[in-house]
C-alpha cells in the first residue's frame, strides 16, 4: 500500500515530470529577477480591523446586562436616564459630597461602607475603594472600626 502517486509512475513519467518541475523552477527563478522578491506561495491572512463600540452602545449594553443579573437574582432594576448613564456619570451631586453629606447625617457613630452604598446607589466596592483612596486624604473622615467610617472635625 504506498500513499505516493509518484511510486506508481513509470520511469518515462517520472523524467517527464522532473523536466516539467525544472521548467517551473526557472520561470519562478526568472519571475523572481523581475518582480525583485520570490512568489509567496501561500496568501497572508488579512487583519480584522478591531471594532468598538461607542459610549452610549457601552452604556446600552451595561444597563441590559446589569437588568439581566437583577432578574436572574429576583430583584427589580432601577434604570437611571439614558442621558446620564450614556456619558457614565451620575445625574446626582459628586459622590465625595453625598459620602460627606451622609457622615455628617449619621453624627459620632458613622455609617458603615455597606449602609452607605445602600444609600446612595453605588456598589459596596465602590465606596470601600473611595475610602481607600480619596477618602484617605479627606483628614476629618475618621474610621471608627473596621468598615465604618465617621465625620470628625
Amino acid at each position: 500500500m504506498h500513499n505516493n502517486p509518484l511510486a506508481e509512475l513509470s520511469l518515462e513519467q517520472l523524467r517527464e515530470t522532473i523536466t516539467i518541475r525544472e521548467k517551473i523552477e526557472d520561470l519562478e527563478k526568472e519571475l523572481h529577477s523581475i518582480v525583485g522578491r520570490p512568489p509567496s506561495t501561500t496568501k497572508a491572512p488579512a487583519r480584522r480591523k478591531k471594532r468598538r463600540f461607542s459610549a452610549a452602545a457601552r452604556a446600552k449594553l451595561s444597563v441590559a446586562m446589569k437588568t439581566r443579573w437583577a432578574t436572574r437574582k429576583g430583584e427589580q432594576r432601577v434604570t437611571k436616564p439614558a442621558a446620564a448613564t450614556a456619558k457614565g456619570g451620575s445625574s446626582d451631586a459628586p459622590l465625595k459630597e453625598r459620602i460627606v453629606g451622609t457622615l455628617k447625617a449619621a453624627g459620632k457613630s458613622g455609617a458603615t461602607v455597606k449602609d452607605l452604598a445602600a444609600k446612595l446607589g453605588k456598589s459596596y466596592g465602590n465606596v470601600s475603594v473611595w475610602f481607600h483612596t480619596t477618602g484617605k486624604g479627606i483628614k476629618e473622615i475618621k474610621k471608627v472600626e473596621p468598615g465604618r467610617f465617621a465625620w470628625g472635625a
